[in-house]
This record gives C-alpha cells, structure tokens and sequence, in this order.
C-alpha cells in the first residue's frame, strides 16, 4: 500500500512541485486546499482534495497520514494580527490534528528569518509558529527553515529574473553590500530532499536549511546570471537613503490596503548578513542551469 502524506500549503509555490512529485513516485496525496479546483491540473487517481483552510477541522485531513507536511503560510500581511492568525495559530492547529490523529512524522515548513525573529513580524512569526507545532506535537517533527527559494513558478522573484534578463541585479546597498552573503535553494532540488531526506525520517528532531548552494554575493550571482542567460549582468546597490522611504511608505500601504513587499521589516531581513547555509543538498543543480530553467519558463506561453 502506498504511504499517505497529507499537506497543507499544495496550492503555494512549493506545494504545487511537492505534490506533483510525491505523486510521480507512487505515494497517496492528500491537499488541503481553500479554492475549489486549484489543483485540477494536477489531478490524479491517488489525490485526494479536502476544502478548507487552516480554521476548518483538519482531522480528515490527518487521520490515517503516514506524515503532514504543513507548508501554508503567510509571507506578507497587512497587521500582526494576521500573521498570528495564520503562522502561529494555523500552524498549532495543524499539529493538534496531527497529534490527535497519532500522525507518525510531522515536517513544517518554516523559514531563514526564524533564526532572527527580530528584525520582522513575518520573521517572528515564523519562530513563534516553530514554538507552537513543538508545544502541541510529540511526534516526529522536521522544522524546514527554507532560505530563499527560486524556480519555475514563482512569481515571488520572477521580477528579479526579469531584471537580470535585462542586464541587471538590484541589491540593498550599505556599505557591506557587495560581500552580503545568502544560501539559495533551487525548486527542484529542495522538493527532491524533502522526500529522500525529511521523508524519510533523516531530520526527525532537526531543525534545517537545505541549499543548492550555501552562500552567495549579490556579484557572484550576478555572473552565474551572466553564464546562463549569455549576457553582461550588473550587481548594482540602491542606496538606503531611497529604500528607506520606498519601504516606509510600503509599510503603511500593507497596513492601509494589503499593496506592497518592501516593507522596512522585509528589507531588514534583506540587509541581514547571517542566511548562509550548512545544509547542502546532493547533487545540487548548477546554479546557471537553474537560472536558465527558471528564465525559460517565464518565457514560456502560458
């Protein structure tokens, strides 16, 4: 019989690649999902669709589950408030139904900015949602502290990798930008060792970040940009006397209409100078081939 896995967050970036790959090697699916027919595209005879968010009864969801993965989150949100709706108290509610359901193994995705819970609400509600599956599951728990994911499908960096098919890559400037250091993990390789590492029970008590590669300048991605898509790419900082504002400004649009990213926590975490990573995965994909994949597929009709 194939082990069933349940998720939530199937819909997001990294659900929709997890879910069609769990899928390919033979496992049973189960996705909750908030839209009816979001994953229509990826139906199949071993998925099963529960409706419902993180406020809805999540038993069926995880009784009978040989492991939850629990990817939903908020990234953005206009008030504390909603962060804390979502990924503190969505996320103890995802592991009381997996305790309640004596789920074996529960794996949360959480992020990089947890380990510096003061630099943003997103950040500190990200480590305060670690706090809480801790406190409601006694199972087998993986924490994911993801860094910065990239692949085809993300809308989230696609205007980076438009810019840089233009010749350029916008950085936070200050004076230690040029040195500023992050890891990187390509789609793909991220989903490949969710399965053969966290599945399989090897971060069971761990807290990780896997990687393709475990830090990066803002310059040497400039030139892995330049091997992949065959042109001159120019790392170049904008000054912090115009982020400032910009994200100032954005702060209060979030608050007042749910418009904007550069919030001045987000570029806080940007100007963070500790996101590098141990955790390399095997047989990381060439950081210009990933490049070049994820470029392609924003070219890609439809």
């Amino acid at each position: 019989m194939p082990r069933i896995i349940a998720l939530t967050g199937a819909t997001g970036f990294l659900g929709r690649h997890l879910v069609r790959d769990l899928l390919k090697q033979g496992f049973e699916v189960r996705a909750l999902v908030r839209r009816s027919g979001a994953l229509d595209d990826l139906a199949h005879e071993n998925l099963t669709i529960f409706d419902g968010d993180l406020a809805s009864d999540l038993t069926g969801l995880a009784s009978g589950a040989d492991c939850l993965f629990h990817l939903a989150g908020l990234v953005k949100a206009p008030t504390w408030s909603e962060f804390e709706k979502v990924n503190i108290d969505g996320a103890r509610r995802v592991a009381r139904a997996a305790e309640t359901s004596k789920v074996a193994r529960v794996i949360l995705l959480s992020s990089q900015t947890a380990r510096a819970p003061q630099l943003s609400r997103y950040a500190r509600s990200k480590k305060m949602g670690e706090a809480a599956v801790r406190e409601e599951f006694s199972g087998k728990l993986a924490v994911i502290r993801a860094p910065a994911v990239f692949g085809p499908g993300d809308d989230a960096t696609k205007p980076i990798f438009n810019l840089m098919k233009r010749g350029y890559l916008p950085v936070a400037g200050g004076k230690d930008w040029s040195t500023r250091s992050a890891a990187m993990v390509y789609i793909s390789d991220l989903v490949n060792n969710l399965i053969a590492m966290a599945l399989e029970g090897e971060y069971d008590g761990k807290t990780v970040s896997p990687a393709t590669i475990g830090a990066l300048t803002m310059p040497q991605l400039a030139k892995y940009g330049e091997e992949a898509l065959s042109r001159s790419v120019r790392a170049f900082p904008i000054p912090l006397i115009i982020l400032y504002p910009v994200a100032a400004i954005t702060t209060l649009t979030l608050r007042l209409f749910s418009i904007g990213h550069l919030s001045l926590g987000k570029l806080a975490e940007f100007r963070y100078e500790h996101w590098q990573s141990n955790d390399l995965v095997s047989n990381p994909t060439p950081m210009a081939e990933a490049i070049a994949k994820t470029v392609q597929s924003y070219d890609a009709p439809g």
